[in-house]
């Protein structure tokens, strides 16, 4: 099929071809000739001895003998010579010379001084020919100069013309369909022996097959162009790029490159179930590098909308923190009760009395004003146990007197936000635990009712972070506490990007950092 193809597009392009070529060369013949009959014609005319011998008058022998030896030597049919009255002076056929000119009006022309072409039925037959006067040196036209080409002449050199180009395109066709056979079997070779149509098909069912995919699938070239996009990852490009169309061929978008190609087209190595934010969309990615005999080619990725999943995974790592305040605080429980039931075996019921009081006095001082401040349980649970577990470590926790969340409901970021400072803490109190000295950590949280924001500030005087590192701390995988590391403020970063919030770092290297953070989002009021 492809061999019949090729075939039939070589033959079409040759007659086309053949056709121009024959245009051309007639129209390219016929002004040629043109030019040759006018320049012997002009060239006779003012020859000096045409010119003496037709004004005096000479033997008409000697011009007849003059015109057929310049009609042998420059391949012409006829020239003639007339003279002022138009009396043939010479002509191929020796009859006709002294008798006038076949067409008198056509020659006559030429008596005003001008030359010109005609084309007409003479003795010869019908023919081409020039016309030119010839003056003697007091510039008076004493005689006419005709030369010309029979059509049977004409036609004759225009055959001899197409033949050659006719064989020339018969070499031409029968090279072309060799290359023809032999490109058709190279291509088919290529394309693993199938036809245009099977071709077709299998691209049909492709294309199918990736559209009913229940992840998006997105490959771009080694130039960061789109080379291929199935219906899921359109849908998906398009909500991140607000409707802006992905067209085969077009460059992909800038922040869409950036967030999810960047990294593997820098280093050459697979990202595998990686969570990725792009403009307000939450992704989980696999991205491959592409190679092509060994060379970079492109990148392929899939996409899967993660949102559910990763609001999972923020309820468990919420679950993680829980379990870690109630460690903390189960620790410290069992410690004072050891203290007490020591106590109790020594008979120092006084000493007991006393402890419980302390103990008492400090949960007031303590856990009252947490929760009078904070009263949506699982945040001040949190916290406490997360007061308790960085006073075994010799870390006051002091939460702000202006924070305030206590009459509000916070079912729907109440995850989040024990996540995020969790992050902080964590994190405050390892940068604290660095320098080797009693520490403190600052907390305020506080929900605007008239600006619809939820605020967390974490302010500790750890080590501080550097400049450079501020910038790279919320990216995906960067740490400097060892590798399958990076992860939880690359979280945080995203969670606060989703609610379309703000994150502040002010850091001073060895002083201590503070971070500020503003969660927009509407809760809902309580009367308590």
């Amino acid at each position: 099929m492809i061999i019949i193809l090729v075939v039939l597009v070589i033959i079409i392009s040759l007659i086309i071809s053949l056709l121009l070529i024959r245009s051309f060369v007639i129209d390219k013949h016929f002004d040629n000739t043109k030019e040759k009959l006018s320049g012997i014609a002009k060239v006779i005319a003012s020859d000096s001895d045409v010119i003496r011998n037709v004004e005096q008058g000479v033997p008409v022998k000697q011009i007849q003998d003059y015109s057929l030896r310049v009609m042998n030597n420059v391949n012409v049919d006829f020239v003639v010579i007339l003279n002022r009255d138009l009396i043939r002076l010479s002509h191929p056929n020796e009859t006709m010379v002294g008798k006038p000119f076949s067409d008198l009006n056509d020659a006559r022309r030429t008596l005003s001084g001008q030359g010109h072409f005609s084309e007409n039925i003479g003795i010869l037959g019908k023919g081409y020919r020039y016309f030119a006067p010839i003056f003697n040196k007091q510039n008076e036209i004493i005689g006419i100069v005709c030369v010309g080409l029979t059509m049977r002449t004409l036609n004759h050199d225009l055959m001899q013309a197409q033949y050659t180009i006719f064989g020339g395109l018969m070499l031409g066709l029968f090279s072309g369909v060799l290359g023809a056979i032999f490109l058709a079997q190279k291509i088919k070779t290529i394309l693993f022996g199938l036809e245009p149509q099977e071709i077709a098909a299998q691209l049909r069912e492709k294309e199918i097959i990736e559209n009913e995919v229940a992840e998006g699938i997105i490959a771009i070239s080694a130039d960061k162009k789109i080379m291929l996009m199935n219906k899921e990852a359109q849908a998906k490009y398009q909500l991140a790029n607000q409707d802006m169309k992905a067209p085969i061929g077009e460059q992909v978008d800038t922040s869409f490159y950036n967030v999810l190609f960047k990294r593997v087209f820098d280093d050459k190595k697979k990202i595998k179930d990686r969570s990725f934010y792009v403009n307000g969309i939450e992704v989980i990615a696999t991205v491959t590098p592409i190679y092509v005999d060994n060379e970079f080619f492109g990148a392929v990725a899939t996409l899967r909308d993660q949102s559910e999943m990763i609001h999972l995974s923020n309820q468990l790592s919420g679950t993680k923190y829980y379990i870690n305040s109630l460690r903390g605080q189960t620790h410290e429980f069992m410690n004072k009760m050891h203290v007490i039931s020591g106590l109790i075996e020594m008979r120092q019921y006084a000493e007991v009395s006393q402890y419980i009081q302390q103990l008492n006095h400090r949960y007031q001082n303590e856990v009252g004003f947490l929760t009078e401040r904070i009263k949506v349980p699982a945040l001040a649970g949190f916290i406490m146990g997360k007061i308790n577990e960085a006073r075994e470590q010799n870390i006051a926790v002091l939460l702000e007197e202006s924070s305030d969340v206590s009459n509000v409901e916070m079912q729907d970021i109440v995850h989040n936000v024990i996540h995020i400072l969790g992050n902080f803490m964590d994190n405050a109190i390892d940068s604290i635990l660095q320098k080797n000295q009693p520490g403190r950590i600052e907390l305020k949280l506080n929900y605007e009712c008239e600006g619809n924001v939820f605020i967390l500030k974490v302010k500790d005087n750890g080590m501080g972070i550097d400049s450079e590192m501020q910038k790279r701390i919320f990216q995906h995988g960067f740490s400097t506490k060892g590798e399958d590391r990076g992860y939880g403020l690359n979280l945080v970063k995203t969670m606060v990007d989703k609610h379309q919030g703000i994150i502040e770092i002010d850091s001073q290297p060895g002083l201590g950092t503070s971070i500020y953070v503003e969660l927009p989002c509407i809760l809902e009021v309580t009367n308590e």
